[in-house]
């Protein structure tokens, strides 16, 4: 995440409540995906990764206690190409991946 042009830490609150850390996942999940498809529709490009050491993510970020970095998010102009749409991309065709009542 160094050399990135920006990075966001996606934070939540600590909870030994079970269902309050799946919701708060969910939610962070859905706002970094959101956040990702807005930078790609700029041109930026952007990746995610988990944060392990929430010491040293929190003496580095300056969050305070009682929170937890759950994801940080990093986003900038890609240095060989123009981030652009994939014109073709090698997928499977979508009756292959996608069932309706059964197999």
């Amino acid at each position: 995440m160094k050399d990135t042009t920006v990075t966001i830490a996606l934070l939540m609150p600590l909870t030994e409540d079970e269902g309050e850390k799946l919701v708060g996942r969910l939610d962070l999940g859905q706002a970094a995906m959101q956040m990702m498809i807005t930078a790609a529709g700029l041109g930026i490009a952007s990746g995610q990764a988990s944060c392990h050491d929430q010491a040293l993510a929190q003496s580095v970020l300056g969050f305070p206690d009682g929170k937890h970095c759950a994801l940080l998010l990093a986003l900038g102009y890609p240095a060989d190409r123009p981030l652009a749409p994939i014109n073709n991309p090698a997928r499977r065709d979508f009756d292959d991946v996608v069932h309706f009542g059964s197999w």
